[in-house]
Formats: structure tokens, sequence, C-alpha cells
């Protein structure tokens, strides 16, 4: 139910934000500076949009990556021979290996069948990177947002005069 709630806010903050950023903008910058700085923010906006899941995709697939590369660790040392009963594949042939990794035929799922018990499973942990460098780039934004202030417009008048 929190889950719900929030992602109501968080959609209803995103549609308030976006409609108040002109008259933000304008306030803290005047203006004279408020559409082109309005523009840059559209555009570093939709940079982000498409940006941010793609590099959050390659985190999420980087941990998969190591994942699969810990337990087959774990499967060689437990048993050297499973993997080769299990797919026909030996644990040296990197190159079959990763051919059954992308056709899905070899899964966490599958190699935790082979694991010996009370081997950890790793899907739960999969999103950790993930979900920490969307933190920290939060974190960075609220922080950059904080640093912002505003322009003495007075000096500003003064200077356009000139």
């Amino acid at each position: 139910m929190t889950f719900y709630g929030g992602s109501v806010l968080a959609i209803t903050f995103y549609g308030g934000i976006f409609s108040v950023l002109p008259a933000y903008i304008a306030d803290l910058f005047g203006q004279k500076h408020a559409g082109a700085i309005h523009g840059k923010a559209l555009t570093a906006w939709a940079s982000s949009a498409v940006a941010g899941p793609m590099g959050l995709a390659y985190l999420r697939s980087y941990s998969y990556d190591n994942a699969m590369q810990d337990l087959l660790q774990t499967v060689e040392a437990h048993d050297a021979l499973a993997l080769n009963r299990s797919f026909g594949v030996s644990i040296s042939d990197e190159e079959a290996i990763q051919k059954l990794v992308d056709a899905k035929t070899l899964t966490i799922e599958k190699l935790m069948e082979l694991a010996p018990v009370g081997t950890v499973d790793p899907t739960p942990f999969l999103y950790d990177t993930t979900c920490y460098m969307a933190a920290a780039l939060m974190s960075v934004a609220a922080i950059s947002n904080l640093a912002i202030r505003p322009l003495n417009l007075r000096k500003e008048l003064i200077q356009d005069r000139k």
C-alpha cells in the first residue's frame, strides 16, 4: 500500500514540478535568462530520461554477470563435472557457457540447483548496485539544487543599463 501511495505522489509531483519550473527559473535567474535556462533544463531532462535507464540496465547486467561467474565457480568447486552432466559443457569453455547464458539456457536458478546446499541465492541482490547508483545520483541532484542561489537582480539591472 505504501508503494502505491508513493507512486501516486511521485507522479503528482512530477507534473507539478514540470508546470512550475518556468516560474521557478524566472524567480531564481530573472526573466531575461529564463527561456534559455528552461530550454537547457528540458534538454537535460530528456537526455537523462534516455541515458538513465540505459546506465541502470547496464549496472543490472553487470551484477547478473558477476553473480553468474560466482555461481559457476561455486558449482565447479563443489562438483567439477556437474556443469558437464547438466548442460554438456566444460567449465573451462567460456564461449559455450556464454552462448548458454545468452540463450537463457543457463540461468541463476539452474545453477542454484547445482550449487551446494547453503549457497546464497544472489537474485535478491541483483539490483543493489543499481539502487545505490540511483540513490547517489539523486543525492548529487539534491545537493546541486540546494547549492542554487538566486541572482542579485539589482546588480543585473544595473549591468543591463550599462
